[in-house]
């Protein structure tokens, strides 16, 4: 099978690999769809340090099922499915209080073991959700960054507040899609890029840049200012940014992995009673109301990502790194069963 393989920083190259035989609990699947997450693209760039060459990365995908393992009978073959790739081993401290999405020997497709940027993947079985044989491949590879922006939404705005959204990348857009189907009141969406900021109004939000944050959040929040903010950037400036627009005693949720560490300014968060939580994953639930939305046509990935082939897709990460990218996601199709 074709596979594109991670070989180190700004490496990429099509090999052909084994297809993999499935363990008793898996299924193999044929992949029809795998989007590039930005996550993804920090390991191109030799920037993740959980992410180990060679390695097939691809952790967002929908596929058909191929072959299954003797212990596997809830699915059929030829059933498309979409996977949760965080596998959980359900038997530590954190997983027994329902915190899968933090189990301390949590493993992730693309990551821990070879994922969907190939022709075919093992996945256990425990973690596929069916979905009916009519929906588009694309968009429902987008059940997993989704997953993650619902997490995310749900540790900090309350409905009908005010939402202040740092990035216009994925993450940003489907953050911004799935706060207005929880409620969110105004949302205003900051990005450098113009393109993305175009996206961004045409799903609903108000946008400015970061050099305007402060002016744009008074104009359209005035005296009730913001309790929550979600950065989907991750970077000294938009950490910082953020610190400086919330209101007091509100809630920043830190979503993005841009840098690793920054110089804040504690003294503030501590004397405006600053809550900065942390959102890794989701948990099932979030995952499952994620292929609802999806589902029920409630959230789109429409005009704001696009598709390319599994060879394309080696230009496509050069793109996004040098940020020449025209789109804000890219998903590569894998066979003709992506539509």
């Amino acid at each position: 099978m074709k596979s594109l393989v991670y070989l180190g920083a700004r490496q990429l190259a099509v090999e052909e690999r084994d297809v993999p035989e499935p363990k008793p609990d898996e299924a193999i699947l044929r992949v029809e769809a795998v989007g590039i997450c930005g996550s993804e693209l920090e390991g191109y760039l030799g920037h993740s340090s959980i992410r180990k060459p060679p390695l097939v990365m691809g952790h967002e995908f929908c596929g058909s099922i191929v072959h299954l393992g003797s212990h596997v009978n809830q699915f059929t073959i030829g059933s498309k499915v979409i996977v949760n790739p965080l596998v959980s081993c359900g038997t530590c401290d954190r997983c027994r209080i329902g915190k899968g999405n933090i189990c301390r020997n949590r493993q992730i497709v693309g990551i821990h073991r070879p994922g969907a940027f190939a022709e075919f993947v093992a996945v256990p079985a425990a973690n596929l959700y069916s979905v009916p044989a009519a929906m588009d491949s694309n968009l429902a590879s987008l059940a997993e960054p989704l997953a993650v922006c619902i997490h995310a939404v749900k540790l900090g705005l309350k409905p009908y507040e005010n939402l202040m959204i740092y990035g216009a990348g994925p993450i940003g857009l489907l953050t911004l899609q799935a706060a207005l189907t929880m409620g969110a009141d105004r949302v205003l969406v900051i990005d450098r890029q113009p393109d993305r900021l175009a996206f961004a109004k045409q799903l609903g939000a108000d946008t400015s840049t970061p050099e305007q944050s402060e002016e744009a959040c008074a104009r359209l929040f005035g005296a009730r200012g913001v309790d929550t903010i979600i950065d989907c950037v991750g970077v000294q400036s938009t950490r910082e940014d953020a610190i400086r627009n919330v209101n007091p005693g509100g809630t920043i949720v830190a979503v993005g992995l841009g840098q690793d560490q920054s110089l804040l300014s504690m003294n503030h968060v501590v004397r405006q009673e600053i809550a900065i939580v942390g959102s890794y994953t989701y948990s099932d639930e979030d995952f499952e109301q994620a292929v609802r939305l999806l589902s029920q046509g409630k959230v789109t990935g429409e005009g704001w990502s696009s598709t390319c082939g599994l060879e394309e897709a080696i230009g496509v990460f050069a793109d996004l790194a040098d940020g020449k990218a025209k789109f804000s996601k890219y998903i590569i199709n894998l066979s003709e069963g992506a539509r």
